[in-house]
């Protein structure tokens, strides 16, 4: 019996869900038409929050979370496309508003009808159906491109380039998401009437290898997690005491042998303390856990697959340093919340690393793994360079806010629509 209360309750709330969609695009039209109001309505994608976190899901998060703040004019629909329960490291939920609608539609546990029919009854009629009533002035898509089945209903689409890692160095990307992007991203980068770049050296890859336009690309830098400026929980106990971190996936472009070499360098020249890495291992890595399984200094390495936010922000707080050797980043989010706690950095002088850390950091030859050890234990050895690291990183990170973030990605929107705007403008490269 209560498998059918389940599941009548699950049609009855995609119905009421539907009404209310249907007479809300009739309140719409009457406040633009009749009454004059201004309100731009923005359709987005967020699948990323139905998986595990990456710095794209939080990216995703925190400008949700920012704009209806920032912008009383925007009405945000959000689509998840998906019919799962959200994993259990997904992120907490957003606040709600009435100015914004979730448009997820989990089957719950216990449902009665057959669950693969279901899904495609929903896929292809009850989406498209919302997505029709939304009406939609135009779409945003935070991870690159939107999903296949709403490309063709998209009016105007705004699009997300964190990083052209696929171009630059292939061979650190997986086969499937290499053949993904190399197949659809020219081509909706074509169509895109704006293309938001979290970094000026993914605006630059942008023009050297895609041919984008430096007029259609608008450089936005990412922000601070408000999470990391408030009193952290406590570390755990299995944590040492003196420790440098690493926080990521744990993948071929994050340079893993570079990182676990410059740190056995730097144990050998004398360094005291432990590595924590944080992070699960991503794909193509058994040349880096076979490196970690024989290290000479295996016992000084820590590996986390994964912390709590509130527990990760502890452990980022007492850490010696953060280090991040990557080969490319598209940003570089742990770089920033880090010098947000006053925690030196010691970066990769490529890519968009040293256009993030500045001067608040040590940037190192990630070929070089003798160049990260030397910086660990420049660091390791003079305290007042270490204070004033973590006095430098604090100011610098002042400079990446959501809000910010947010009010500049509001000004791309309402530009894409043709109407005016009072936000300041996303600086085109």
């Amino acid at each position: 019996m209560w498998r059918w209360r389940v599941t009548l309750a699950f049609w009855a709330h995609l119905l009421r869900d539907l009404l209310g969609t249907f007479f809300s695009r009739w309140r719409r039209f009457y406040r633009r038409v009749v009454k004059g109001e201004a309100e731009l309505v923005v359709g987005v994608d967020i699948f990323p929050f139905f998986e595990r976190m990456t710095g794209v899901g939080w990216y995703a998060w925190n400008l949700l979370l920012e704009l209806p703040k920032v912008d009383p004019q925007l009405r945000l629909n959000l689509y998840a496309h998906t019919f799962a329960a959200p994993d259990e490291a997904a992120p907490p939920p957003l606040p709600l508003s009435p100015r914004t609608r979730f448009r997820f539609h989990h089957i719950p546990a216990g449902f009665l009808l057959p669950v693969k029919p279901t899904i495609a009854f929903l896929r292809t009629v009850v989406e498209p159906l919302f997505f029709f009533l939304d009406g939609n002035d135009l779409f945003f898509a935070p991870n690159f491109f939107p999903p296949r089945r709403h490309q063709a209903a998209i009016r105007q689409l705004v699009v997300t380039v964190h990083d052209l890692a696929f171009l630059r160095l292939p061979h650190t990307v997986q086969q499937e998401t290499l053949d993904n992007l190399q197949s659809r991203l020219p081509e909706t980068l074509a169509k895109a009437a704006a293309i938001i770049a979290v970094s000026q050296a993914t605006a630059k890859d942008l023009q050297q290898l895609l041919g984008i336009s430096p007029h259609r690309i608008h450089v936005i830098h990412e922000g601070v997690d408000p999470s990391f400026l408030r009193e952290p929980g406590e570390v755990p106990a299995h944590i040492p005491p003196r420790y440098l971190l690493f926080v990521s996936t744990l993948e071929p472009r994050k340079n893993l042998l570079g990182l676990l070499r410059g740190f056995q360098q730097a144990v050998e020249g004398g360094y005291p303390g432990h590595l924590v890495l944080v992070g699960r291992w991503g794909w193509r890595t058994e040349e880096a856990q076979e490196e970690l399984a024989r290290s000479p200094v295996r016992e000084r390495i820590l590996h986390l697959d994964y912390l709590p936010r509130a527990a990760l922000t502890a452990v980022l707080r007492q850490a010696e340093a953060l280090l991040m050797p990557s080969w490319l980043e598209g940003f570089g989010l742990p770089v920033v919340e880090a010098m947000a706690c006053g925690v030196p950095v010691i970066a990769s002088n490529t890519s968009s690393l040293p256009e993030v850390v500045g001067d608040a950091g040590l940037l190192v030859d990630p070929a070089k793994p003798e160049a990260l050890a030397q910086a660990i234990l420049k660091l390791a050895s003079d305290p007042r360079l270490k204070i004033q690291l973590g006095e430098k990183g604090r100011q610098r990170a002042q400079l990446f806010q959501w809000q910010e973030a947010a009010r500049a990605t509001a000004g791309v929107f309402h530009r894409v629509a043709g109407q005016e705007t009072g936000f300041p403008d996303a600086y085109c490269v």
